[in-house]
């Protein structure tokens, strides 16, 4: 399988190397919560299909893997089960939708669904979409002190206007939060009272900055894109490999009854996920055109689409072993900003042995 070593130009180690020394000292054990969810299966156990499932989703470009499966129709064409799809306006949303047993599987941004996991929804990460999809973006005036100051740019635009910077980035709990977070607080030092954040949904989000309605924020793609094509003021100024090299984005999360009860059918699913990354590394035009055509022309126009899935932000992988580091990583921020309790162990995040079958 050469899908991840063909995936991007990216510095990040390929997955053999697996060299987790943040817990080298932590002894990875513990059972995973509770029983598993009921969720939407039909009777039937062992590695047999049920009758359906349930697909829990967000409309976002790092979901890519999830367009190219929909507009190929291959859970149709390949899978035993019908699959029904709900789609949520945010991470905390497919959270409860776990939670309560709506769903039975999700692609969903890897801070929500670790802290699903954390508050014991009972499920695994079993795939990664994406690495590395966070951008920092500022418009000219922060820029230039960031040029000049670095993390002093803070207290320097606060002395030259009188108030603290403003940065908007998605709901508390998404990945572009907890990323704007951890960038003031552990990359820079500053913590969050340097900047008055502004948290809202995707569609403020781009709006608040092409319309130059703040000075900053944490975006993903495709409003990178958009900023840089719509504006003349807003641009990517830091990306996430220089903040947080490895960082997670969205991964493909079944809950525990699924893998427990159904394992051939988890099986095929991440058989589907990895053909549809190889897809998007062997056609980006088309898989950017899926995606467009998935969430909507109107909202994603294909010639913004195609131009994003270019971007530095935009590197799609299958192998949840290279998210591993950094996913930990992110738990033990959610505990120190008290978003959840419990110190996770790889062991009851991730489910690799679905895609070390593959590889």
């Amino acid at each position: 399988m050469t899908e991840d070593t063909k995936s991007s130009e990216s510095s990040t180690p390929a997955s053999d190397d697996r060299r987790y020394t943040r817990r080298d000292a932590v002894k990875l054990g513990g059972a995973a919560a509770a029983t598993g969810l009921a969720g939407c299966l039909g009777d039937g156990g062992g590695s047999g299909s049920p009758d359906s499932i349930t697909l829990g989703t967000l409309n976002v470009f790092p979901m890519m893997q999830w367009f190219v499966i929909q507009q190929q129709g291959w859970y149709d064409s390949e899978l035993d089960v019908d699959v029904s799809v709900e789609t949520f306006g945010g991470g905390p949303g497919v959270v409860q939708a776990f939670a309560s047993g709506d769903i039975d599987f999700a692609y969903v941004g890897i801070s929500p669904g670790a802290i699903a996991i954390a508050k014991g929804v009972p499920s695994k990460v079993v795939a990664a979409n994406v690495l590395e999809p966070n951008v920092m973006v500022a418009n000219g005036a922060f820029r230039e002190l960031w040029d000049q100051h670095g993390e002093e740019a803070f207290e320097r635009f606060r002395e030259q206007e009188g108030r603290k910077p403003t940065f908007a980035t998605l709901p508390a709990g998404s990945t572009p939060d907890v990323f704007l977070r951890f960038w003031l607080e552990e990359d820079l030092g500053v913590g969050t009272d340097a900047a008055d954040i502004k948290r809202m949904g995707a569609s403020s989000l781009r709006s608040t900055l092409s319309t130059g309605q703040v000075d900053g924020g944490s975006v993903i793609e495709p409003i990178r894109t958009v900023l840089h094509r719509d504006t003349e003021d807003m641009r990517a100024f830091r990306y996430a490999e220089a903040i947080m090299p490895g960082q997670p984005g969205a991964v493909l999360q079944p809950s525990q009854s699924l893998i427990d009860d159904h394992s051939d059918l988890v099986r095929s699913l991440v058989e589907l996920h990895v053909r549809a990354t190889e897809f998007v590394h062997d056609n980006r035009e088309r898989a950017a055109e899926m995606a467009s055509a998935s969430i909507g022309e109107d909202v994603l126009p294909p010639e913004v689409s195609k131009e994003a899935i270019e971007s530095p932000a935009s590197t799609f992988i299958s192998d949840p072993h290279r998210i591993v580091e950094k996913t930990l990583v992110y738990n033990d921020y959610h505990r120190k900003i008290g978003e959840v309790d419990e110190d996770l162990p790889e062991e009851d995040v991730f489910e690799h042995s679905f895609y070390d079958e593959l590889t």
